[in-house]
């Protein structure tokens, strides 16, 4: 004997059909909200670290400003008078106070500058990079910034050829820092938190004026030494904690 099957009516099926298709559309719903609501709590998240970071790189100028102005009046105290570019972290040393027109040897006035300039150095340095074996000292501000390097940088005007503006940019920035070094050792040593050196040296010969060199005046700012200051880029919450597995996983 043959069973006959029953076929539900055509609007059951519809709505069947429907059911499915909302309880469907409502899960993807769902879905879609959790997925908002995890992207959204990562930007919130990456925003506080921009945030965080950004802070950091701001007192970080501040902190390189304080070191500027610090060496500055130590050095007007002296009698040396020097520039300083906040922007850009540079204290300036005109050619005037230490060579003779187009020479690269140090005048006895710029050997007792140089001096000056390193014994200043090494009162503030030290507070914001390390030297081995020596804590740091205790009468250093508090600060969690350090100083990534210190560039002493020679520069000339226009006049003459362009590789005789190299070779005495050059010459003069490497006589500026072993002056520096043979007045106070203790620059020698200093590095920063990856255990580089500190100091560094370059010679840009006539190819960054601070002036346009259409004048004498103009051009005889732009034969100087610039030590210019650079902050240890400060790194975003976390980075370090993972750097740390990375090199336990790397054992």
């Amino acid at each position: 004997m043959a069973i006959r099957r029953r076929h539900a009516p055509a609007d059951q099926e519809d709505e069947g059909f429907f059911v499915s298709m909302t309880d469907m559309m409502v899960g993807m719903l769902f879905l879609f909200i959790l997925m908002l609501m995890f992207f959204a709590l990562k930007f919130n998240e990456a925003s506080v670290h921009f945030t965080e970071t950004t802070k950091d790189l701001t007192t970080a100028e501040d902190t390189r400003k304080a070191i500027l102005e610090n060496l500055q009046n130590s050095l007007k105290s002296q009698g040396i008078q020097v520039e300083i570019d906040i922007e850009n972290g540079i204290l300036r040393l005109p050619e005037s106070i230490l060579f003779p027109t187009n020479r690269a040897d140090l005048t006895s006035q710029g050997v007792q500058a140089v001096g000056i300039l390193a014994r200043a150095l090494g009162g503030v340095l030290p507070c914001y990079t390390h030297i081995e074996g020596r804590e740091r000292p205790a009468d250093c501000p508090e600060s969690k910034h350090t100083v990534e390097s210190v560039f002493v940088e020679g520069h000339t005007d226009n006049t003459g050829s362009n590789g005789l503006n190299w070779n005495l940019s050059s010459q003069r920035a490497l006589n500026t820092y072993q002056t520096l070094i043979n007045e106070n050792s203790v620059l020698e040593r200093l590095h920063n938190t990856r255990s580089l050196a500190v100091f560094g040296i370059s010679g840009y010969g006539q190819h960054r004026p601070v002036q346009p060199n259409n004048t004498t005046a103009q051009k005889a700012q732009n034969r100087r030494i610039d030590l210019r200051f650079i902050m240890t880029t400060p790194k975003a919450p976390g980075v370090e904690k993972v750097e740390k597995q990375v090199e336990e996983l790397a054992r």
